[in-house]
């Protein structure tokens, strides 16, 4: 049996309001951005659709390129995913994908990854711009913590910059942010 169509469009609208959410929240403090010479109304939040995926292709053989063609396939199934693509103009900067995978506790970081050439203007920005984002959908959601699912341990030290630190059981979390 189906869900509900009304819970899809209600996650639907979750989705789209965490994104512009996360997107007047960098409006409203533009400081930092702007330091990095990152204007911040020239990022986009968006789902990832077949033109990100194909902008994804042009990354270049320093991509990692995880199987972004499967999230379409993954949406269907998991009603409660979150996907992002982070554009500045018309540049794909990075990609997204994060689902509470039937909790209602914990939504994980799936799958980010950043353009790989070091001159995209969102350099260094992208994990800390999906989890604005993931934060917003993660309230909306009522969990309480966001995890990064399977760290690659090059990139722990990054995350833990962010804020991310191991807890008890060895996963790689951060306390969803107070309103």
């Amino acid at each position: 049996m189906s869900k509900p169509r009304n819970n899809d469009l209600r996650l639907q609208v979750f989705r789209s309001t965490a994104m512009q959410m996360a997107h007047e929240m960098l409006l409203e403090a533009p400081d930092e951005l702007l330091e990095k010479g990152i204007d911040p109304q020239r990022i986009r939040y968006e789902p990832i659709t077949q033109a990100a995926l194909d902008h994804s292709y042009l990354w270049g053989p320093g991509a990692e390129l995880f199987p972004w063609e499967d999230v379409p396939s993954w949406k269907r199934k998991d009603p409660k995913s979150f996907d992002i693509s982070l554009w500045y103009d018309q540049d794909l900067c990075g990609l997204c994908y994060a689902s509470p995978k039937n909790s209602a506790i914990c939504i994980k970081i799936i799958l980010l990854e950043g353009k790989p050439d070091v001159t995209h203007p969102l350099k260094g920005e992208v994990a800390s711009l999906a989890l604005i984002a993931i934060d917003k959908y993660a309230r909306m959601l009522g969990c309480s913590e966001i995890e990064i699912q399977a760290p690659a341990p090059g990139v722990i030290g990054w995350y833990k910059e962010l804020g991310f630190d191991f807890d008890g059981k060895g996963r790689l979390v951060i306390a969803v942010g107070p309103e």
